[in-house]
């Protein structure tokens, strides 16, 4: 695969990671104070917002270990996609509302309010660490998968990816980590329907990859991962999905009724791209059978079939722009995950227990070396990583059975009920990470029993909610507690003021708009350099389509942007949908 890297492949994704340094530089002008650089002061727009939560929704992982699994297990591997869509319904209907409606800067800053001092300090303990590890197996994983592709070391991608995405986080904050997203977008859904398109023809057209596929390939039910799986991955993916990076979307949106348009569109982007993305390494089993077999330097060789499809049938200067929107899917989750994490050491730790009586300005310069900070370990952590793991895939459920899912689950189960103490969300948290721990490193480890992903996450997920539950149908809160809890309740029921809560437009809605216009015109014109430096016929074609296709684009953004706007930014009153749900 390396020979199909050009040195025009290694000029565009030298250029990609220039422009996404340079975003964060262009936003430090709009921080002014520590609300500005953790939640964009609630001015980010929801389609910039949307389009951000369903980049760091998925990641490089997508791409290797999803894709290998897709290629082993067949059509059931589109639903580890597809599932994000209920997921985002139920954001739809209950948290997206929820979350914005309970005023917060970070996540485990809504569990201080929900279940009190003691919780809060527990949970930040352990949120920030745990998301500290799935940022850092992401980071991994796009290494693994570039350095299948470019032949440079693990280690040296490590250090080079996370620089990017620490200079970018650090700089510009919550709108250099949304703005970055939605350039990547703009980046990575082209290539990826060229490719899947391309790998379609590669193959003789559907009808004949359904034809030359395995038996059963196309049936979600024939192997191991059956309905359970389905249900118990539905329940991992509304889960993730409406907690930590996305839970920040939510609460970082202007107004309630943005929240839920997040969702919303979330939901339309999973529904397209779950085929668009995972066409191509189903295709793979059919145009690449040994794959599975192959040696290419990762500990599970069919994790390389997405990479594997793209330098089959992309012309070069393509496979750069390939390689670059891969690196833009894992930049955009670890750029998420970094700045949750700073949230929660620089306000809810440093703030809450160290400096309650810091300025505004100060919290500014905490949250930047804060994110910083975070950027350097995780480097570290994803190095170690390095050093020897399992497959991505594998990998990556065993951390969410040990901390997605004990710790996610109890926050979403804190919106719905009233009832019990204040230990309810502590007390769930340590049964299912035992039962985690007990699965994973007793049963499987040590008694041999090979429980796949199905039972890695159903069975802590059935002993978190039944710990969750039991005191609280048992238990009511009293005394101090039961204020508190009344009183976070009280600011559900509180639709957001607009004229009150929100912060100064420091970019409009026009200018963010125009902003995404200029920068994506700007990689459609470059693409045309690479048109020039391709070889006549179809790899000029191919690569000719995308540069216009992605000018076009770009240009319809900037004419939106510079578009009479019916209504301004919000500063007084409340919005008029918001007035009507009260009615």
């Amino acid at each position: 695969m390396r020979s199909s890297v050009q040195t025009i492949d290694y000029v565009v994704l030298v250029c990609y990671l220039l422009l996404m340094a340079g975003v964060g530089a262009f936003f430090m002008r709009f921080m002014r104070v520590g609300s500005d650089f953790l939640k964009g002061g609630n001015r980010v727009e929801w389609w910039v917002a949307g389009m951000a939560s369903f980049m760091s929704g998925f990641s490089v992982w997508t791409f290797t270990g999803g894709a290998g699994f897709a290629y082993r297990q067949g059509v059931i591997g589109v639903f580890l996609m597809a599932l994000a869509v209920p997921a985002f319904f139920f954001g739809y209907i209950v948290f997206a509302k929820c979350w914005r409606r309970s005023r917060v800067t970070t996540v485990v800053e809504y569990i201080r309010s929900r279940f009190g001092d003691g919780t809060h300090k527990t949970f930040s303990w352990l949120t920030g660490p745990s998301q500290l590890m799935f940022g850092s197996v992401r980071l991994f994983a796009l290494s693994s998968f570039m350095s299948v592709a470019l032949g440079v070391p693990v280690e040296y991608l490590v250090i080079i990816c996370g620089l990017v995405v620490l200079a970018y986080t650090s700089l510009g904050g919550y709108w250099a980590v949304c703005f970055t997203d939605m350039f990547q977008f703009m980046f990575l859904f082209p290539i990826a329907c060229m490719l899947m398109v391309l790998s379609l023809s590669n193959v003789g057209g559907f009808s004949n990859f359904v034809a030359h596929a395995p038996q059963g390939f196309f049936n979600p039910l024939a192997g191991e991962y059956c309905w359970l799986f389905l249900i118990v991955y539905t329940i991992s993916q509304t889960t993730g999905y409406n907690n930590f990076g996305n839970a920040q979307r939510y609460f970082c949106a202007d107004t309630e009724q943005s929240a839920k348009r997040i969702a919303i569109l979330c939901m339309i982007l999973f529904t397209i791209g779950s085929v668009i993305f995972y066409l191509p390494p189903l295709i793979a089993r059919v145009a690449l059978p040994d794959l599975g077999t192959a040696a290419n330097g990762l500990k599970q060789p069919s994790e390389a079939a997405y990479i594997a499809m793209g330098m089959r049938v992309l012309p070069p200067g393509m496979i750069g722009v390939l390689l670059a929107a891969m690196l833009a899917s894992s930049m955009a989750s670890l750029s998420a995950h970094n700045h949750i994490i700073t949230g929660i050491f620089a306000k809810d730790l440093y703030q809450g227990y160290l400096r309650r009586d810091a300025s505004d300005r100060h919290m500014l310069t905490a949250s930047r070396i804060t994110s910083l900070s975070v950027g350097f370990v995780m480097i570290g952590v994803a190095l170690l990583f390095a050093q020897g793991a399992s497959g991505i895939f594998t990998l990556l459920f065993i951390l969410e059975s040990m901390f997605l899912i004990p710790l996610g689950l109890p926050l979403l189960y804190g919106f719905l009920v009233r009832g019990g103490p204040w230990w309810s969300a502590v007390g769930a948290y340590v049964v299912g990470a035992i039962t985690s721990l007990f699965v994973n490193f007793y049963l499987n480890r040590h008694l041999g029993m090979g429980l796949n992903e199905t039972y890695l996450i159903g069975i802590p997920a059935v002993t978190t909610t039944i710990a969750f539950f039991v005191p609280v149908l048992m238990l009511k809160p009293t005394g101090e507690f039961a204020e508190r809890v009344n009183a976070f309740f009280q600011k559900l029921d509180t639709p957001i003021n607009t004229a009150t809560e929100l912060g100064d437009v420091g970019f409009s809605g026009r200018g963010q708009l125009a902003l995404v216009g200029k920068v994506t015109t700007g990689m459609g014109l470059a693409c045309f350099l690479i048109v020039l430096a391709s070889s006549s016929g179809r790899d000029r074609l191919i690569t000719g389509i995308y540069a216009v296709v992605t000018t076009v684009v770009g240009l319809a953004f900037v004419a939106a942007g510079r578009a009479p706007q019916t209504a301004g930014p919000i500063t007084k009153g409340a919005e008029p949908s918001l007035v009507a749900e009260q009615k």
